[in-house]
């Protein structure tokens, strides 16, 4: 219990998920208060199923955390730099719930020189050790953040000058009619629905990228893909450092 409390208080951002066998409540309020305010996702579990994630001769007192492989970036510092930057391309990434995809999307990321990756809190897979195998390496050269609230982010970013546009199969504007220079902010997820719907609606767009009969939909990490780079070829310049 004092572990997982002092990790919450000290290396916050790098929590995953806060693991509580149902029924545990006991001394617990300031471990619960901690991660509800940082946004770490809580599951309670069943004592056996705690158990058996983290090995049965282990003395856990009911309370387990599950910490990122590599730290995090603090969203509100990476926002910050994003915003003195006139030309920053983010990514927030929504309901990504395959380590692989997500992996993907981190590689294509750093390869089309996006300053970073946000990561919704809930319902969306974090950097695990799979992530960053199919990363391939990019783990280490993008930061990435865990974001609580990515509706007020996507919000608060706007209001500095963001475009924020979302990838949506079925949007409003098709993907190469869009004006992709200067500030933007790219919206993906939903290997099944796209991002929730409240994280949509606080997008100023909804790019569509139209496909060949017969296929109903593209990856999410080929769709981001596809916009990146769209954003490199409409600023004419290549999306690789020195």
């Amino acid at each position: 219990m004092h572990p997982v409390t002092e990790l919450l208080e000290c290396r916050g951002p790098e929590v995953e998920r806060v693991f509580v066998v149902r029924g545990r409540h006991a001394g617990l309020g300031r471990l619960l208060r901690l991660a509800r305010q940082g946004g770490v996702p809580i599951s309670h579990l069943a004592r056996e199923v705690l158990a058996g994630k983290v090995g049965k001769r282990a003395l856990h007192q009911g309370v387990a955390a599950q910490v990122a492989p590599v730290p995090y970036a603090d969203a509100g510092e990476l926002c910050a730099e994003a915003e003195a930057d006139p030309s920053a391309v983010l990514v927030l990434v929504d309901r990504v719930v395959d380590p692989r995809n997500l992996g993907a999307i981190l590689r294509t990321a750093a390869a089309s020189g996006v300053k970073g990756v946000l990561l919704a809190s809930e319902a969306t897979v974090g950097v695990t050790a799979v992530v960053c195998k199919a990363s391939a390496g990019a783990t280490e050269r993008i930061p990435v953040a865990r974001e609580a609230k990515p509706a007020r982010r996507i919000e608060a970013l706007r209001r500095s000058g963001f475009l924020a546009v979302g990838l949506d199969p079925d949007g409003d504007t098709v993907w190469h009619e869009e004006k992709l220079t200067g500030q933007v902010l790219f919206v993906a997820g939903g290997e099944a629905g796209g991002p929730r719907p409240a994280v949509m609606r606080a997008c100023d767009r909804r790019l569509a990228i139209p496909l060949a009969g017969g296929v109903e939909s593209l990856n999410v990490a080929v769709a981001l893909g596809v916009l990146l780079f769209e954003a490199v070829r409409q600023r004419g310049a290549e999306p690789y450092g020195p």
